[in-house]
Order: C-alpha cells, then sequence, then structure tokens
C-alpha cells in the first residue's frame, strides 16, 4: 500500500479560521473539576452510557487471558473465553465478593473464595461447594454477569447501557490513526497503574498539551518541541494534536535514538512526529513511529483517579533477541510521576471555591475541547415544552 505524505492526507479538511482562534477559551468553574455533583452526572451520564475503551488485544492471547479495572467503585474482569474476549462485572453472584484483585493475569477457572463459588472462563456457574440450595436454585442464571463487549482496530470496548451511542461513529476518523499505525497488530510489553490525587479531568488536559514539557518535562523538551506542535480537527468524539521530534532525535525515549524499523505505513511527514490522539473521554494514544502507547484515566472519586499506561511495539520488533523498550520505558515512568505532580497540585489549587477561571492560549485548543465535550454530555436535556 502507498504511504501517504502526511496524516492530513488521510483525514479531513483542517479549518484554520475556526472560532477557536479568535478569543482562545476559557478554563471552568470550581464545582466542574471538583465537585461531588458534577462527579456524579460524569459516571451516569458518560462513564454508565457511553462506549468505553478498556484494554487491548494483544493481552488476551491465550484462552483464560484477564485483566481488570475499576470504574468508579465498580469493577470489571475482561477475559478471554471459549467465544472471545468478554467483560462482565467483577463480582461473585452469591454475596457480592469481589471476584479478582489482581490487575491481569491468567485462570481457566474463577473461585469466589468466600463461599467457594466456582465460575469458568466463559462466566457459567461450575460449582457452589459449601453452599447449599434446594429445588428453586437455577445454576444456568446465576453465572456471571456480562457486559457488552466490542473490539474496534485492536481495541476492546465495553459499555454499560443497552443504547449506547453508535461506537463506530463516536470513532470517527480514529481509524485511519489505526491503520496506519497497525494498533490491532502490535504487542503490549508492558503496563503500569499509577494512583494519582486528581480529578481525572485534569490529567485529561495534563497530557493532551505541550506547554508545560520545558519547566515539568527536562527529558522529553531536550528531544520534543513543544513550539513546532499543533491541534487537529477531528470527527467523532476523538481530539488531537501533534508535536514534533528535533532534528538529532529518531524515538522519544531517554536515548532519543532507536533502531527499530519505523512502521511501513506512517507517513513520511510523520516520521519525526507524536500524534496525540485522545478517545473520549479517557483514552490517550500516543502515536510515534516506532512504538505507540496507550494512557488512561479512570475517576474514583471527584478527587481521585488511576492511571493505567501501555507501551506497545511492533511483533518485528519484538521478536528481535536485541529488542529492548527501557529507554522507552524509563523516559515516560518518569514523566509520569512528573505529570502526577503537576495534577495534584492544580487539583489542590482548584478546590478552592474562590478560584476563577483563567484564560487558555491557542495551544490549549484540546484542554478547551475535552471541557466542552464533557459539559455537553453531563449538561441537562433542554426542555423545548412549555
Amino acid at each position: 500500500m502507498t504511504r501517504a505524505s502526511s496524516m492530513f492526507d488521510l483525514i479531513g479538511q483542517q479549518d484554520d479560521q475556526r472560532p477557536y482562534y479568535d478569543t482562545g477559551g476559557r478554563g471552568r468553574s470550581h464545582a466542574f473539576y471538583t465537585g461531588e455533583e458534577q462527579h456524579q452526572r460524569e459516571l451516569e451520564r458518560i462513564y454508565r452510557r457511553r462506549w468505553l475503551p478498556v484494554d487491548h488485544v494483544s493481552r488476551f492471547t491465550e484462552k483464560g487471558s484477564y485483566a481488570t479495572l475499576t470504574i468508579g467503585t465498580g469493577s470489571i474482569l475482561i477475559i478471554n473465553g471459549d467465544n472471545g474476549i468478554q467483560a462482565y462485572h467483577n463480582y461473585c453472584r452469591h454475596r457480592g465478593y469481589r471476584l479478582v484483585e489482581e490487575a491481569a493475569g491468567k485462570r481457566q477457572s474463577i473461585v469466589c473464595i468466600y463461599h467457594c463459588w466456582v465460575y469458568d472462563r466463559n462466566g457459567k456457574l461450575k460449582s457452589f461447594n459449601g453452599t447449599y440450595f434446594d429445588h428453586f436454585f437455577d445454576k444456568e442464571k446465576n453465572g456471571l454477569l456480562p457486559v457488552r463487549t466490542e473490539i474496534r482496530f485492536g481495541v476492546v470496548f465495553i459499555t454499560f447501557s443497552d443504547d449506547a451511542p453508535d461506537l463506530d461513529a463516536s470513532l470517527g476518523e480514529f481509524g485511519e490513526f489505526a491503520r496506519v499505525y497497525e494498533l490491532a497488530d502490535l504487542k503490549c510489553v508492558q503496563a503500569k497503574d499509577y494512583p494519582v490525587a486528581s480529578n481525572w479531568k485534569l490529567v485529561a488536559h495534563n497530557v493532551n498539551e505541550s506547554l508545560h514539557f520545558p519547566t515539568a518535562h527536562k527529558d522529553l523538551h531536550r528531544i520534543t518541541d513543544f513550539d513546532d506542535a499543533g491541534t487537529y480537527e477531528l470527527k467523532g468524539d476523538i481530539v488531537g494534536a501533534w508535536q514534533v521530534i528535533r532534528d538529532k532525535y529518531n524515538s522519544v525515549s531517554m536515548t532519543g535514538r532507536s533502531d527499530r524499523a519505523p512502521m511501513p505505513l506512517v507517513p513520511d511527514a510523520d516520521l519525526k512526529k507524536i500524534n496525540w490522539i485522545t478517545i473520549l473521554p479517557n483514552l490517550l494514544f500516543g502515536f510515534t513511529a516506532d512504538y505507540v502507547m496507550m494512557q488512561w484515566v479512570w475517576p474514583e472519586s471527584p478527587s481521585t483517579c488511576y492511571v493505567r499506561h501501555f507501551w506497545l511495539f511492533h511483533p518485528s520488533e519484538t521478536a528481535r533477541s536485541d529488542f529492548s523498550h527501557e529507554a522507552v520505558f524509563a523516559l515516560w515512568d518518569k514523566a509520569n510521576y512528573e505529570d502526577w505532580e503537576m495534577c495534584e497540585r492544580t487539583h489542590r489549587g482548584l478546590s478552592n471555591p474562590l478560584w476563577s477561571p483563567g484564560q487558555l492560549s491557542l495551544d490549549e485548543e484540546v484542554v478547551s475541547q475535552i471541557d466542552a465535550w464533557v459539559a455537553r454530555e453531563t449538561a441537562d436535556p433542554v426542555d423545548t415544552e412549555g
């Protein structure tokens, strides 16, 4: 397949005269970032209603491979069963015991150690040793509760709603980035979770702008140019930006250098770029020519969240005897802790009810886009009667 000259050739026309460039944007209220009412709206109207990207297929290559995640106060188990990857509510149907605590692993049976109910990798109840029922108990009706699950471009999606917005329409132009960077074929070589004492939206802001690189990220600033960057205007429930790698480097890592081959479909003009693309509400991709990052931020409370970070590489590279991702991981692991400090201090500042929203620059368009999208999704319906 012919390589495009730029990602701009593969997506819709970019409007250089869009309204944001006339006025910039502004932050939102103290309550929008730190309020309990807003937090509950987000859980109810976004996280319990929309399709949510939750994992990557490369983590489920074997039958029984599983992962767990927490969304608000709920826990989800994703497991590769006999019919493919399927998500379930991660609690026993008997008394609600949380079944699996580990972040990832492999199991053929899921055992509730409270009363020894045992489920297979397809969510079916196999046995309930230690619990005694009479004729009224139907084992077939007491399996794990499934969660709607779909896969697109190698990404596992779930929804808790029967009437979630159309997934393909929400993804819009994301598929062009996924195709060029061969997302479905990549291999996750490392994953790490980070607790953050901050509202989740502040983390989403932070990972979608590079203005703070010179002061917060000396290593990133040495390799990437925060001034040679821009924002995409994308179709779908996605936002994005791009940033250039400095001339003497070819990879975003501690060394700035890599002998990994660029992925073959990456356009020439993007070989020295990071394409930052976010599937709203909470999954950021860092698409680079030699690897891809996936970084989720999951809300827990108005003031706490956790970040899950994946590092993915092309299987032709991971198969090499000299493959190493340590320089990549070292850079981003250090940058992550630097970011969480920024987010936590920002949250403490925004927690002051007297805080007044500030002006956003032209380089913070994605921050404004994220807030505007969340505000639309959580707004009360307009009353057209009366």
